[in-house]
């Protein structure tokens, strides 16, 4: 039976669908409402030329469905914006418009386009694709580069059976160089023009071997002003004092910051030092750099670092008024017991020193236990500074000589030859040497210009004991 429906085409065809549907008691019912819209003019366009109902081919899948496939890509037509031609939509089954990688690497967690190549990074290996052009092999094994109509090519893996893991959010990249993490080998990856280097070997193994596993989110940005890549490891598990994704850093009656340098999980990385910077007291959610600025996310919100008119130390509407401060360690001749008489700062006025030595001692015949013996110095205050009741006689903090700074240790311990007197025994005993520098703000101001610390010496004895 003819019927009139009005639809919000022109130029087409309405074709019933018909056919009958059986109901709940067995009777037959013609369907109603299937009906298939098909263009009645060439491409569609407006007064292209029409097409009359004929005979047409026709073929139906009827086990269609979608298909994951995590380590397969895919591309669609050419999108150009001079001659509005825009082929996004269309997915050629007859063209060869996939290529994939090995699925015993994992996943594909992260495409990265540099040049007229294509990095894939997957869970377990790192490989490029070559873009519009592919590879002719020598017969060396040496492959040269060709044009070619393909548009990806060969697929090249670097050395070394690294991924990303499933943590593309800890990738950056500043020029040719790209760094991320594999947490599931415990280590943090440069890929440049020489293949990928393990940058967490600089000092870090360890530290990145046991953090790595504990996380469950890592962040890494690049700090284009810095030229350090930024990373966070976040989650859980992680051992973090405090509330949300802050430290608890606290000053004590003596000027002393109390907290655990192993719980700062934000640390960044700089190639002219080839080595690992420094720890943060901020967490970020993400970060970029736009015109030699560096912001960062927390939350929903957005900062700006290194912003001075907000005052230094101060990370996400939290200002730590106390101190920025320095870890050294001195360790030469690792055996041997020494005696360490001073320290020494090359940099601006305002630093102070908290020393203390260490050394260890078997316990047990068998060589299996060892006790640690820990001596303790005075602190070292900055220049002009006098503690009452300990040193009545001479400057106690660091003395400028020559454009440098050079301040005295003094032990705990009470005076081996005198045990009556106020005074201390000139330097510390042990196999190393730890001192925290601590730069102290002298206006109690967190808007004072930046400090400076280029080089921190010791002067020590060595000895046979």
């Amino acid at each position: 039976m003819g019927a009139t429906i009005e639809i919000a085409y022109y130029n087409t065809f309405i074709l019933a669908g018909g056919g009958t549907a059986i109901t709940n008691q067995g009777t037959p019912v013609e369907k109603e409402g299937e009906y298939h819209v098909e263009e009645a003019r060439i491409h569609g366009g407006y007064n292209e030329p029409g097409v009359d109902f004929g005979v047409r081919a026709h073929i139906t899948n009827e086990k269609y469905q979608s298909r994951t496939r995590e380590n397969a890509l895919i591309y669609s037509g050419i999108y150009n914006s001079r001659t509005d031609i825009n082929k996004t939509n269309e997915f050629s089954v007859g063209a060869d418009i996939t290529k994939a990688v090995d699925i015993a690497n994992g996943s594909i967690q992260k495409l990265h386009a540099e040049d007229t190549d294509l990095n894939i990074l997957q869970e377990n290996k790192v490989t490029r694709i070559l873009i519009d052009k592919d590879a002719i092999y020598t017969a060396e094994g040496e492959p040269l580069k060709a044009t070619s109509n393909v548009v990806m090519g060969q697929t090249i893996p670097y050395l070394g059976k690294y991924g990303i893991s499933k943590n593309p959010e800890s990738f950056a990249f500043f020029g040719n160089r790209k760094y991320f993490a594999d947490k599931n080998r415990g280590v943090v990856l440069r890929l440049s023009r020489n293949g990928l280097t393990q940058i967490s070997m600089y000092g870090m193994k360890d530290f990145f071997k046991d953090k790595l596993k504990l996380s469950t989110l890592i962040y890494g940005v690049y700090d284009e002003q810095k030229d350090h890549y930024v990373i966070s490891l976040q989650g859980d598990s992680i051992n973090l004092s405090g509330t949300n994704h802050f430290i608890n850093i606290t000053k004590t009656g003596d000027n002393k910051i109390e907290g655990d340098i192993t719980d700062y999980l934000t640390i960044s990385f700089g190639e002219e030092e080839k080595g690992w910077i420094s720890f943060y007291t901020y967490k970020p959610n993400f970060g970029f750099s736009l015109e030699n600025n560096f912001y960062t996310f927390y939350g929903k919100d957005l900062y700006k670092h290194y912003n001075t008119s907000v005052g230094r130390n101060n990370f996400y509407n939290t200002v730590y008024n106390d101190s920025s401060y320095v870890d050294c360690i001195f360790n030469d001749e690792v055996s041997t017991v020494k005696s360490f008489l001073t320290i020494n700062y090359d940099g601006s006025t305002g630093w102070e020193a908290d020393v203390s030595s260490r050394s260890y001692k078997n316990i047990k015949s068998d060589g299996s236990y060892y006790t640690s013996i820990v001596e303790e110095g005075y602190k070292i205050p900055k220049e002009g500074v006098m503690i009452p009741n300990v040193y009545p006689s001479q400057p106690a903090g660091f003395v400028r000589k020559e454009g440098k700074y050079f301040g005295f240790i003094k032990n705990k311990g009470n005076d081996k030859f005198n045990d009556n007197s106020q005074f201390t025994t000139t330097g510390l005993h042990g196999n190393y040497l730890n001192t925290t520098l601590r730069y102290w703000n002298p206006n109690e101001s967190s808007t004072v210009d930046k400090a400076e610390l280029f080089s921190v010496s010791s002067e020590a004895k060595f000895s046979s004991k």
